[in-house]
């Protein structure tokens, strides 16, 4: 066991530390555009897998679509179509956002396993090692999942309630919903930049599920002024995507690149630190045991 508590026991090949050495941004772009063509192939291997979840999410989605529909086009009078195709535009967003940025368990995996590979400029077969990867993960990949699903529901529930019961103002005591209201949107946003780290952390250590939200959550906490960029990014760009494109033309979008492009970043970022902070401060011989 070493920093973190982690287990460094996974197989693998370690860096190559003759490689030549690219710094920063222009590393990622240089790998972004160099690897296009099998981001687009994992991108469609993970659009596919993460289909249920996205779908899930679509149609169950923890917040009142229609109503927020109503309000923002209050003053324009909408056709029951275009209120219908409105009211979709936002469910795709939801569910792309949340899919985007907490992972869809397994599949999320795999997607960061082979991005990691991109990263480190190491060779990957996209779907032998998404497959694998898969199947590897699952265990542990559903049981983020579930948890995800539960505290996203969880959380959204508790926002509307706090707001409904703050505007009003039951038992005279609004500013205490207001605070709860905003005390669950801090957790949840930790929450989401806890899975940042964590399909990285899953791929490239052995833990348990509880050592693995532990961790996530100091480098959630550790770098929050990155996350913090990273999720702003993919929330306005997925959004402004999601709301301005016809229903089609934005899934078509998704399937082909969306999740690689507002991901990619994540991962490059996630990866580079793990291996700064934990890989690079162990002898090599425990990084080839804790790498895959």
């Amino acid at each position: 066991m070493g920093l973190f508590g982690f287990n460094y026991s996974k197989p693998g090949p370690g860096v190559d530390k003759d490689a030549p050495k690219k710094k920063g941004i222009f590393l990622y772009f240089e790998l972004f555009f160099r690897k296009f063509w099998k981001l687009i192939q994992a991108n469609m291997l993970y659009f596919l897998a993460s289909l249920p979840l996205l779908v899930i999410f679509a149609v169950f989605a923890p917040f009142p679509a229609g109503s927020i529909v109503s309000a923002l086009y209050a003053e324009e009078e909408l056709t029951p179509e275009l209120a219908a195709n409105i009211e979709i535009m936002f469910r795709l967003f939801f569910s792309v956002a949340a899919v985007g940025l907490c992972g869809s368990g397994p599949a999320s995996a795999s997607f960061a396993y082979i991005l990691r590979c991109f990263t480190r400029e190491q060779h990957s077969w996209i779907w032998t090692d998404f497959k694998e990867k898969f199947k590897e993960n699952f265990k542990q990949g559903m049981i983020v999942t579930i948890v995800n699903v539960v505290v996203l529901y969880a959380g959204f529930t508790a926002i509307q309630f706090y707001y409904s019961m703050h505007i009003n103002n039951v038992y005279e005591m609004g500013t205490l919903w207001l605070f709860l209201m905003a005390l669950m949107c801090v957790l949840l946003v930790i929450f989401v930049f806890m899975h940042f780290y964590i399909y990285q952390l899953m791929v490239t250590f052995e833990n348990k599920t509880v050592q693995l939200y532990k961790n996530a959550l100091i480098f959630a906490l550790a770098f929050l002024p990155m996350n913090v960029l990273f999720a702003g990014l993919f929330i306005v760009l997925t959004f402004i995507v999601f709301t301005t494109l016809t229903p089609p033309f934005a899934i078509l979008i998704a399937f082909l690149l969306w999740m690689g492009i507002v991901r990619f970043p994540i991962e490059f970022y996630a990866a580079r630190t793990i291996q700064r902070k934990i890989l690079d401060q162990q002898p090599l011989s425990t990084q080839n045991r804790s790498e895959e």
